[in-house]
């Protein structure tokens, strides 16, 4: 079975709009409260996006490639999963909450770091039946689920900007988008809901995941803390054209990610249990060489005229920094189809192996924003660690790509 034209379009047209959705927030709330206080915005969804990063033991991703993924008792199993991961993000970002507040004193309070929390309670009790749906290839569910919380929370911000007209506005979008995603969850499930708290279930995700979750560590490390960097050095002002820009460069890379787990991996899946991975793997690679090489030189050109007229005149993105990131994007997308082929194949160390080296990155951007070095600089570290992480991940997986193996590991 192979998706239709018709299930192509909506496995790229939901992460699409997630993330055109995501962009409008943010011209949003850079309108209406500046940049100062966007900036301040961004920190805290900074700090949820860590949490979901460090507790992600691919639930969803077992779920599609696990050959039982469609038996009600692995669905349960994986819900019980999907559960305690919520409780465990909870418990974390309440224990963040405090020295968030603590080292960024005059960024948001302890209170409204703890709000987040209530997020992932929420998410931690979806249904995952709309996720069961993409094994054969049907989106309709996912279409419903993911873009319609998504409408729900970009209907919710100017709400929330009139009641909280700061930084606490994205606030109260997130948590309302958290509970549209769980209604509609149970909403278009065929199947009744029910947690099973699996011990053998949890150790398989544990040990499925726990590399994943390393992962996600050093992408938290990679995307994330040089927001930390250029607040701690620099100002809020900067860090809000630094994540404006950051965000932009990477929605491609969201994108093609989102859009790979929902159409490359089912295909990766069957084409290993087949023997011609090779095939599948190399056609994914050349086309996200050229879809990588397209925005790189899109972004350049295109980004410091679009940040200043959508943003406003107090966004200023000058034309290194817009390469730098446009660069460092198009390594990104390149490496998409690297990580889902190394998930495919059971090498889910892999994508950490790779980050290690984007992570590395880190140590002389804070060396330069220490001297106050300018944006531009900073910039530059991560499309250097980008590419030689990108380098790693091939080298890792040239042997896979070359001569495809038989495997019904996750197949």
């Amino acid at each position: 079975m192979a998706a239709t034209r018709k299930g192509r379009m909506a496995a790229w047209i939901v992460p699409l709009w997630a993330e055109a959705a995501a962009t409008g927030r943010s011209v949003l709330l850079a309108w209406a409260i500046g940049p100062e206080e966007l900036g301040r915005a961004m920190l805290l969804a900074l700090t949820l996006r860590l949490a979901e990063m460090v507790s992600d033991i691919g639930v969803e991703r077992m779920l599609m490639q696990s050959p039982d993924g469609d038996a009600p008792g692995m669905i349960a199993a994986l819900q019980g999963a999907a559960l305690a991961r919520g409780l465990v993000m909870a418990g974390l970002l309440v224990a963040l909450a405090w020295p968030m507040a603590w080292l960024l004193p005059d960024g948001a309070d302890a209170l409204s770091y703890g709000v987040l929390a209530l997020i992932p309670l929420l998410r931690g009790m979806a249904h995952l039946d709309y996720r069961r749906a993409e094994r054969g290839f049907s989106y309709g569910p996912l279409v419903m689920v993911e873009g319609g919380s998504t409408l729900v929370m970009l209907a919710m911000v100017p709400v929330c900007l009139w009641v909280w007209p700061d930084h606490r506005a994205i606030l109260g979008a997130l948590v309302a988008q958290a509970a549209a995603h769980l209604v509609l969850s149970h909403l278009v499930a065929k199947r009744r809901f029910a947690v099973v708290f699996d011990r053998s279930m949890m150790r398989s995700a544990l040990a499925f995941g726990l590399p994943l979750v390393l992962n996600a560590v050093l992408l938290f490390a990679i995307f994330q803390a040089d927001r930390l960097i250029v607040a701690g050095f620099l100002g809020w002002a900067d860090v809000a054209i630094y994540g404006v820009a950051l965000q932009l460069a990477m929605l491609p890379a969201q994108i093609t990610g989102r859009a790979a787990q929902s159409l490359l991996a089912p295909r990766l899946r069957v084409a290993f249990a087949q023997g011609n991975l090779g095939t599948v793997a190399q056609g994914a690679i050349l086309s996200h060489v050229v879809l990588g090489a397209l925005f790189a030189t899109g972004f350049t050109l295109v980004a410091p005229l679009f940040v200043n007229l959508v943003y406003g005149e107090d966004f200023h993105l000058i034309m290194p920094v817009a390469a730098a990131f446009g660069i460092a994007a198009g390594f990104r997308i390149l490496r998409t189809p690297l990580s889902q082929i190394a998930v495919a194949t059971d090498r889910t160390g892999d994508p950490a192996r790779a980050n290690v080296l984007r992570a590395f990155a880190l140590i002389p951007a804070t060396v330069a924003a220490f001297m106050g070095q300018p944006l531009a600089v900073i910039a530059l570290f991560a499309a250097i660690g980008e590419a030689a992480a990108t380098l790693r991940a091939f080298l890792l997986l040239r042997g896979t790509i070359a001569a495809p193996v038989n495997s019904t590991v996750y197949a």
